[in-house]
């Protein structure tokens, strides 16, 4: 029988292989088309169309190793990076190029994060392995090493790379990257372009490229470069983000926005691509549509470094401020030295109504050195809401070093300077700005305000004449005109103007201030009361109000139980700020009721804020005031226990200790703080009088000797032997002055002059006096303090031209003095006959002095003096509140020159109020009390009783 199966066998093998050659020439033609498409999605930008034609490529021709590994490399771009693994080993597995096809798994591996994987799976290359190869797998050990914090295992890995193969871009790329985790970014530059000299096309290395340039401010350069990446790849989501980033920062939005919707065709939710269409958006103020975007982009938001700034500024652009004061919080906490979202969250705490929040929050970054122009300029205002203007003026002194060109910046300093009575300062900034903007002519009103404040009236006055008539209904313009017009008495004139500011600017603590000071020169003190007490409910802590207020409620006077009662409604609605309680219960110390002093010293909401501000040395004087002694002493210790330097707290509960019988330890307790500060006056001086209280002024005169011969002590301890001798009962003024002399023959001193002069006044020996300032004079020729003391002398001893003389120069160093500026005016209308021409117009120097003088420090003094000058002037009608004034304040204080009681009697005569003139002029000459014009005064007193 003939066998015929192996030739069948034989044909139905070729018929197979046959079937299968022409399978696989079929397979091939749908394998390439897809390719194809496949390219043409990535041309378009279409990476998930590409990846799918690729996949279709493959099932087409599964053994196709070029597209095993295209689909690998398109997987790896849309972040597949499971099957971007898988396909890169079978391109291996099916013979494509070893190196090419190890880059690919490595960036896959490295995709997953699998790094201690790749490390396993993939040991230092041997010498066998061929060096493009090894170069690949030390590519990825080194990225590898790295994303675990091994750098030194790294950088041994890559430098090898880079030896095998130096012409391929995966090494110099990694070494790129090990350049920046070394913080050398000029290294990682040139790495990154040593790849690009490899490979130009290379897509990694023109990213990072890109980016450099970006992060350079080189943004056309930058932009240039992206745009090689999107020829090569336009859906390329990483280049198309990144040149809109850099299009947006060229203000070229057109641009921007064609990318980033470019972006979000190819990868619809790229967070990237939806941030910045946030912030084109946000840019263009669609709030709304920013808002919608942000949303859609949910948690996503804080990956990015401004995420939350953009947030808040978007939600404060729609007036959510709740949520946009929390987005802002959030990115000053993640940024702490991001001076814009301070500047955010501080302007949004600002309009919530708390200054002092956003204070805290721009005190935080300039503490940290990171505050820039803007943020110390919102610093300044959140300082002048608080009331603040020094704080204020340090933040823009700061802003102006930064910004010294900045209109802007040196026009609030120079407001915030004379808001904190830096005339000087504010002068100097104003000049700053009209020097760098002459058309600023408003700054001719801060001019004159200075010019004001430093008494130069006329000045003030030329100033204010060339401030633009658009600005002369300002504030500021409006108070300089009124002051200058109450400071020349014209009290109708100075009233209509300071009503006319209220009315125009009804919070104007200013205007009130100024209102109150003329109503108490037309003797309308009810009024004046009330518009200092309005002063302190709007600014509880003003000086000025609370001075007035102090010494009215002090006063022996009617109106004292009023102004008492106004500082009690300010301190009842502002019972936690210090000086208005202080104020207050030093009122009710003075009028003997301690109790309601502790009760407001000891109120819960000053608690916070008494460290620091003497409550504690006035809660003790209250406690003492009632013989609490234990309370007093614990009052005091407390204060001493927070401030162990205060010397003031360490004096006090020494004079407790001794009123609560306890010497010794009062004498302790002050030798423990000479032992720290030997050389302070305060403790030496409360020293000896514990040893005067304890054993007698003997007994101190030792103590004080035994300091004075200590050097450590001097030179305060050599006034300590004259000073107990001129407070002797009576005094020993001569023995003091002998004291002060051997002290000074010692060492001499400005002081010791000056106490020796003093004591040889009080001794009735003027000539002595004048003696010793002389010489010191002759040592020290400028010292003006001295020279304005020895006129004084110099007045008692009737040589009137010389301390006229002495009081000019004064006057010249210090023309700013009130005191001496008063005196000078003193003199000078005491010499000056109003009958000559001579006279007058020494009169009228005098009276620009006394003006000056009335300004800078109002007193009794200055009063009498300004009120004087007018009379003699033959205005005696606006003399006449200003003379009224200067007794009234003598009489509240129970002292004062005699001599005032007879110009205000002048001046009611020459007024036709003679009745008033004889009831002024009959008790004060009842008395025998000696005073210049005594015998003026009689024979006025005899003129009026006979009708003249």
């Amino acid at each position: 029988m003939l066998r015929i199966f192996p030739i069948a066998r034989f044909r139905a093998f070729r018929l197979v292989a046959a079937a299968a050659l022409g399978a696989a020439l079929l397979a091939a033609v749908p394998a390439q088309a897809s390719m194809e498409r496949a390219r043409a999605a990535q041309a378009r930008g279409d990476l998930r169309a590409a990846q799918i034609e690729f996949r279709n490529a493959v099932r087409n021709s599964p053994n196709s190793a070029e597209a095993r590994a295209a689909l690998a490399q398109a997987s790896l771009d849309v972040g597949d990076t499971d099957t971007a693994e898988k396909e890169a080993r079978a391109a291996l597995e099916r013979g494509y190029d070893r190196a090419a096809g190890t880059a690919l798994l490595m960036r896959a591996y490295l995709g997953r994060n699998r790094s201690q994987e790749l490390l396993r799976d993939f040991p230092a290359p041997d010498a066998q392995t061929p060096p493009a190869v090894a170069a690949q797998i030390l590519v990825g050990r080194g990225h590898a090493l790295l994303n675990l914090d091994r750098r030194d295992e790294a950088r041994a890995a890559i430098a090898q790379a880079v030896r095998l193969a130096p012409g391929a871009a995966e090494p110099h790329l990694a070494a790129g990257r090990m350049a920046l985790v070394d913080n050398d970014r000029a290294a990682a530059i040139a790495a990154t372009d040593q790849a690009l000299a490899a490979a130009p096309n290379n897509i990694d290395a023109l990213l990072r490229k890109g980016t450099f340039q970006y992060e350079a401010g080189q943004f056309q350069p930058a932009i240039e470069t992206f745009g090689k990446v999107l020829t090569q790849m336009p859906g390329n989501v990483i280049a198309r983000t990144r040149r809109a980033e850099a299009h947006f920062r060229l203000n070229e939005t057109d641009a921007a926005r064609a990318d980033v919707d470019a972006a979000l065709r190819t990868a619809p939710g790229n967070p990237t691509a939806m941030y910045l269409r946030a912030v084109l958006q946000a840019s263009a103020q669609d709030w709304r549509g920013a808002d919608e975007t942000l949303q859609r982009m949910g948690n996503a938001v804080q990956n990015f470094a401004d995420g939350f700034l953009l947030q808040a500024s978007v939600k404060n652009a729609l007036g959510q401020t709740s949520q946009a004061e929390d987005a802002a919080r959030r990115h000053v906490a993640r940024r702490p030295d991001d001076p814009r979202g301070a500047r955010l969250l501080a302007a949004l705490e600002l309009q919530a109504g708390k200054p002092d929040a956003a204070a805290g929050t721009l005190e935080r970054i300039a503490t940290r050195g990171a505050a820039d122009v803007e943020s110390l300029d919102l610093l300044a205002r959140a300082h002048l809401a608080m009331g603040r203007p020094r704080e204020a003026a340090a933040a823009l002194e700061r802003a102006a070093i930064m910004a010294p060109d900045n209109v802007g910046i040196q026009a609030r300093l120079a407001g915030a300077r004379l808001a904190a009575n830096n005339t000087a300062g504010a002068a100097e900034a104003a000049e700053t700005v009209m020097r760098l903007d002459p058309s600023q002519q408003g700054m001719r009103q801060v001019l004159a305000a200075a010019a004001l404040n430093r008494g130069d009236l006329a000045e003030a006055e030329r100033e204010l004449a060339q401030v633009p008539a658009n600005l002369r209904d300002s504030e500021l313009a409006g108070i300089i005109d009124a002051t200058i017009r109450l400071v020349r008495v014209d009290l109708p004139a100075a009233r209509t103007a300071f009503e006319t500011i209220l009315r125009n600017h009804p919070n104007s603590i200013r205007a009130r201030l100024g209102l109150a000071r003329v109503a108490a020169m037309q003797g309308n003190a009810e009024e004046a009361e009330r518009l200092f007490g309005e002063v302190l409910g709007r600014e509880p802590g003003n000086g000025e109000a609370l001075s007035r207020l102090v010494a009215a409620a002090r006063s022996n006077t009617p109106r004292a139980a009023a102004a008492r009662a106004a500082l009690e409604r300010a301190q009842t609605a502002h019972p936690g700020e210090p000086s208005l309680a202080l104020a207050l219960a030093s009122v009710l110390i003075a009028v003997n009721e301690p109790a309601k002093a502790v009760a407001i010293l000891e109120a819960e909401p000053l608690r916070p804020r008494r460290q620091g501000t003497g409550v504690q040395l006035l809660l003790a004087e209250a406690y003492a005031q009632q013989q609490k002694w234990n309370e007093a002493i614990a009052a005091a210790r407390t204060g001493l226990a927070e401030e162990p330097e205060n010397v003031f707290f360490r004096q006090q509960l020494a004079t407790l200790m001794v009123r609560n019988r306890d010497p010794r330890g009062a004498d302790a307790l002050l030798r423990v703080g000479l032992g720290a500060q030997p050389g302070n006056a305060v403790l030496q001086n409360a020293l000896v009088q514990v040893a005067r209280e304890e054993r007698g002024l003997d007994a101190a005169l030792e103590v004080a000797d035994r300091l004075a011969r200590q050097p450590e002590s001097r030179p305060a301890s050599l006034l300590l032997r004259g000073d107990l001798l001129m407070g002797a009962t009576p005094p020993r003024a001569e023995e003091a002055a002998q004291a002060y002399a051997a002290s000074f023959a010692q060492t001499p001193s400005r002081e010791l002059a000056l106490r020796q002069a003093g004591a040889w006044g009080a001794a009735g020996k003027p000539e002595e006096a004048a003696k010793v300032l002389e010489a010191w004079l002759s040592r020290e020729p400028n010292d003006v303090g001295v020279a304005s003391t020895l006129a004084q002398f110099e007045i008692a001893l009737g040589r009137n031209e010389a301390a006229e003389r002495r009081m000019a120069q004064v006057v010249a160093a210090q023309p700013s003095d009130a005191i001496s500026l008063n005196n000078l005016a003193w003199l000078m209308q005491a010499r000056a006959d109003p009958a000559t021409a001579e006279g007058k117009a020494k009169l009228a120097e005098a009276r620009l002095l006394a003006e000056r003088a009335y300004f800078l420090g109002p007193s009794p003094e200055t009063s009498d003096t300004l009120g004087w000058v007018l009379a003699k002037q033959g205005e005696t009608q606006a003399a006449l509140p200003l003379l009224r004034a200067a007794v009234g304040a003598a009489v509240a204080r129970r002292s004062g020159d005699p001599g005032m009681f007879y110009r205000l009697a002048y001046a009611l005569r020459a007024t036709g109020q003679r009745a008033e003139a004889i009831q002024l002029l009959e008790p004060v000459l009842a008395t025998d009390t000696q005073f210049t014009e005594r015998e003026a005064a009689a024979r006025m007193l005899q003129e009026l009783k006979a009708g003249g």
